[in-house]
């Protein structure tokens, strides 16, 4: 290795003496991509215009007449439709377009710098034109072939090398297209150029689906269906559309595929994904169209991830705060919706002082009457009108009753006349002692080796162990 480095440092000597590292960065920035900044990533605009100057200029390049002239006889074949055959030649010309810049060779020389910008002026930092145009074909003849699974495959492999790609629009409808037909929003694919969600492929906040009893099997293969992967649809269908609001996140679509994933979610019961999603969805697109739905859905998705009292508050919390901020930020809501979102508020809150009511079981059981104390002015200050409060104020009332209201258990004789001459000797010597059990006040050990007494009678209505199921019927 250190007899390659020297021969490697005597060779590019010509080229490197003070140049080294600025060859190297002029490798690393895209050749078509002068303007797009220090990452390479592109805006819709800059891509329009990278493919302008690419249908513009790629034919004064007699390097790439060879390799033009094969893409131009493959895309022959495409509108003649012979998918097929017009598949092999397009993976043929991108695999040969790639090893004619990705041989051991080429790469020692440009880590080197022993090219110069003028060399890499026909590639992109991650390929080339051609090799780019001949991968979108590529997923394009086998859309049309209808093995979307293929096509799925090779339209993410294309995003993934080519992140700013002039195709990215184009890729991105196909896979939303792809991933609404295999999540069961579509019958079939339609091409017919434009596509956006409809009211019938959304959620209704007012009646969100119940998740089913028995999960579908990931593991079940598919024979019958070559339009479908072989294995995991839904996962496969899951995958396109992160795809888009991965590698388009400003995209037409990446809203769009983001709220048809979190939707999928909730109809499976995956609740914590779904509540991710939707969160997701309110902080990076608050101009969306779907806005209000993620504000309504995400907060039945946060309530039904609540597991009850003995968990995290949080998602109590959160889902509580959607509610106030839906009543607050959207005025078209119906008078029905107001009303029943006022009343989901009003069940939140009975749920947060049914918590804060366990706490004080918990520290009646632990025998500790000073947080006992803490935990039911809490529940009275901050909530007075739950039905908790009462009960909050009872146990206060029992636990603060003077010593002469309590019941005293009878003592023997010979205990009571030592008693009487224990007194007798501190009033001699004038002893006042804090731990009088006369002192008003004080907690006796002794009157605290039982519960409490409470009047356990009337118990306000706690929340159910599933709030989905408390909250939406």
């Amino acid at each position: 290795m250190l007899v390659l480095s020297a021969m490697g440092l005597i060779a590019g000597c010509q080229s490197m003496p003070m140049g080294l590292g600025k060859n190297r960065e002029a490798h690393k920035r895209p050749a078509f991509s002068e303007g797009d900044g220090p990452t390479g990533i592109a805006g819709p605009v800059e891509r329009q215009l990278k493919a302008q100057r690419w249908n513009r200029e790629k034919y004064k390049d007699p390097s790439l007449a060879p390799a033009l002239a094969e893409y131009d006889a493959a895309e022959l074949l495409y509108k003649q439709g012979k998918y097929e055959d017009a598949e092999k030649a397009f993976k043929t010309l991108a695999s040969s377009r790639r090893h004619t810049y990705e041989s051991f060779s080429n790469r020692w020389e440009r880590w080197w710098g022993m090219r110069g910008k003028k060399d890499l002026d026909p590639y992109e930092h991650y390929g080339d034109p051609v090799e780019e145009d001949s991968m979108f074909m590529l997923a394009e003849c086998q859309f049309q072939q209808k093995k979307y699974s293929w096509a799925q495959d090779s339209y993410d492999g294309l995003l993934e090398r080519f992140p700013s790609t002039r195709h990215m629009e184009k890729s991105t409808h196909r896979l939303f297209r792809i991933g609404m037909y295999w999540l069961g929003f579509a019958d079939h694919v339609i091409d017919d150029g434009d596509v956006k969600l409809t009211k019938a492929e959304t959620i209704d906040p007012a009646h969100p689906p119940k998740a089913p009893q028995i999960p579908k099997i990931p593991v079940i293969p598919n024979f019958t269906d070559r339009s479908k992967p072989v294995f995991d649809t839904s996962g496969r269908a899951l995958q396109a559309l992160r795809s888009i609001w991965l590698h388009d996140a400003a995209g037409p679509l990446a809203d769009d595929a983001l709220i048809m994933s979190a939707s999928y979610h909730l109809k499976t019961g995956d609740f914590v994904e779904a509540k991710r999603l939707y969160k997701l969805m309110r902080e990076q697109y608050p101009d969306s169209p779907h806005f209000q739905d993620a504000h309504l859905l995400g907060a039945y998705v946060t309530m039904a991830s609540y597991e009850g009292a003995a968990y995290d508050e949080s998602p109590l919390k959160e889902a509580r705060n959607l509610k106030l901020s839906a009543l607050q930020m959207f005025p078209n809501l119906s008078e029905e919706e107001r009303k029943r979102l006022e009343k989901d508020v009003e069940r939140m809150n009975n749920a947060e002082v049914a918590r804060l009511w366990d706490q004080v079981d918990y520290y009646r059981v632990k025998r500790q009457p000073q947080s006992i104390e803490i935990y039911c002015n809490v529940i009275i200050n901050e909530f007075p009108d739950s039905p908790y409060a009462e009960k909050a104020r009872k146990m206060l009332k029992s636990i603060r009753r003077p010593q002469s209201s309590r019941s005293k258990k009878k003592l023997p004789p010979e205990a009571e006349a030592a008693k009487e001459s224990v007194n007798a000797e501190q009033n001699e010597n004038s002893e006042e002692l804090s731990d009088d059990p006369e002192q008003p006040g004080r907690f006796e050990p002794a009157e605290l080796t039982g519960r409490i007494d409470v009047d356990d009678t009337e118990t306000p209505p706690a929340m159910n162990d599933s709030p989905a199921g408390a909250f939406f019927p």
